[in-house]
């Protein structure tokens, strides 16, 4: 499968070891994945695309239709142009809502990961609610009669994509057909693992178990 990877790794000024190291794999893999020898899984594409900070598309995509390319006019299609809700649950949508209306009140441009990890603990019957909390996640969400409304609606940044994108992962993986808020919260936890920059504020200050979190959430999904 032709790529821009090596393209990437030598704009960074990284050996095929450096980049190994970056993504947890082998040199002999990293290899691999430039010569198109054999293809990333998706969950290792994603993680490629974040280290290098540009979409999905700008990695994998040429000219020449490929698995990848199919996989991602799969996501497009299944979330509709830019966002649709008809694969989510209600409580999932709620979070959704509340996460973007968050972001308009913020005065930003965009919903990011923290926006989202707002619109799991603002309903706490939710699974996602219940086991942050559970786990030390102390924040308290104020909601009114609005908070879960749709009333505003800014895009998702790319960081946000990305967990609806992995949520969106773990479904079809379980041949599920709905998105619940404990996919969200599992694509956050996942992002945080990958893109440390972007979500080194997302849960410090609380003293929250992630292990414990993560082996619990691994019960639900």
């Amino acid at each position: 499968m032709k790529n821009r990877l090596k393209e990437l790794r030598q704009l960074h000024k990284w050996s095929q070891s450096d980049l190994a190291r970056e993504l947890g794999v082998s040199r002999q893999a990293v290899n691999g994945f430039e010569s198109g020898k054999f293809d990333p899984s998706l969950d290792m594409a994603f993680k490629i695309a974040s280290l290098f900070k540009v979409a999905l598309e700008d990695v994998f995509i040429y000219e020449v239709k490929n698995s990848m390319q199919t996989l991602v006019e799969r996501f497009k299609n299944y979330f509709g142009f830019e966002f649709g809700y008809e694969r989510f649950t209600e409580k999932a949508i709620n979070a959704v809502k509340f996460a973007r209306n968050e972001a308009a009140r913020s005065h930003k441009s965009q919903v990011e990961p923290e926006h989202l990890l707002a619109g799991l603990l603002a309903d706490p019957t939710t699974t996602s609610a219940r086991l942050l909390r559970v786990n030390g996640m102390t924040l308290v969400i104020e909601t009114n009669e609005h908070s879960f409304e749709s009333c505003e609606n800014p895009r998702f940044s790319r960081e946000s994509k990305f967990v609806l994108e992995l949520a969106l992962q773990v479904v079809r993986l379980q041949g599920k057909n709905s998105i619940g808020t404990e996919h969200l919260l599992w694509g956050l936890l996942r992002l945080a693992e990958t893109d440390k920059t972007s979500c080194s504020d997302l849960f410090q200050g609380y003293e929250i178990d992630l292990e414990a979190l993560n082996n619990q959430l691994a019960q639900t999904v």
